[in-house]
């Protein structure tokens, strides 16, 4: 699959300019790319519902591009005046293109997604290729072309300096060979957050979601922010993080925010696991079980009963 970014807001924003938002995104990673003579765009597609009418969309505009930062622009003056009234909220725009990998070619695009169930799935902005043979889509492509860790060093500052005036910026990038999820590291090659603590909150995501009685049975009844930030506050937690990350073979990258690239295909999986049996497990095993805490509540209740 590809690159995803996903936007956050600490205002409320109307949905004009949540779309306004994700066209500003799209346009900044296109002359990322561009300007990098990564990708060469050559229409503007507006879909409804889906990006294709073979998924269940509809063609409603399509503009080839001239000059990419009018036609932007345009593009822009069409959302703002025709927003509500076209029902461009389930819209999504596909910037189509040629990807040129060090002399991999291969077609593509970027999209923005206003479409809820689309953007659900693929984020707000969605950077893509079409594959051949062994190379399926945008990773693998720069994967094979070992640019994995100079592209998601050099986007994702770009990303955040593109974010410097906006009200919406930029909480996860994702670089994933399939639909990326919050909390899923199975697919990822590379993954921006704010930093290392971050990464704990995502990979506790991840944790919550698995079976094993100690996680259903003690992680699960305790609030999530009182669990995570008391594992943060340990200093030997930041020392065996960076000790993790070392020994499966994640790279990150601090600065005002972090981005983490994998060195192997497994590399995110191995740091979870590690990090699981390593910190989350030995970190919530003197903690009561649920019975024992919903024991204590009901004998509480029976004492203040007893005392009325």
């Amino acid at each position: 699959m590809g690159i995803y970014i996903h936007l956050l807001s600490s205002v409320r924003m109307s949905p004009l300019a949540k779309a306004l938002a994700r066209v500003h995104y799209c346009y900044e990673s296109i002359k990322y790319f561009y300007e990098g003579r990564f990708f060469i765009p050559d229409k503007i597609m507006i879909w409804m519902k889906a990006p294709s009418e073979a998924l269940g969309g509809s063609l409603k505009r399509q503009v080839l591009i001239y000059d990419l930062h009018r036609d932007i622009k345009e593009l822009q003056s069409y959302f703002e005046k025709r927003f509500y009234t076209e029902e461009l909220f389930s819209s999504i725009v596909m910037v189509t293109g040629t990807w040129d990998l060090d002399g991999m070619k291969l077609a593509g695009f970027i999209s923005c997604n206003n479409e809820y169930s689309w953007r659900r799935a693929y984020f707000d902005v969605e950077i893509d290729a079409y594959g051949k043979g062994e190379v399926e889509d945008l990773i693998d492509a720069l994967w094979a072309k070992n640019m994995i860790e100079t592209v998601a060093i050099s986007f994702t500052k770009e990303m955040k300096l593109a974010g410097a005036k906006q009200l919406a910026k930029p909480r996860e990038i994702y670089f994933s060979i399939g639909a990326p999820e919050y909390g899923e590291v199975e697919n990822l090659i590379a993954l921006h957050l704010q930093d290392w603590r971050d990464m704990i909150r995502f990979l506790y995501a991840k944790l919550r979601k698995e079976e094993e009685p100690w996680i259903k049975n003690k992680v699960a009844p305790i609030d999530s922010g009182f669990y995570i930030s008391s594992i943060i506050e340990q200093k030997a937690v930041q020392r065996m993080f960076k000790q993790i990350a070392k020994e499966t073979a994640v790279i990150e990258k601090s600065g005002s925010s972090a981005v983490y690239i994998a060195k192997e295909r497994d590399s995110f999986n191995k740091f979870y696991n590690r990090f699981k049996e390593n910190v989350f497990k030995p970190a919530s095993q003197e903690l009561p079980e649920a019975d024992l805490i919903k024991k204590f509540i009901k004998k509480g209740l029976e004492r203040m009963m007893t005392l009325s």
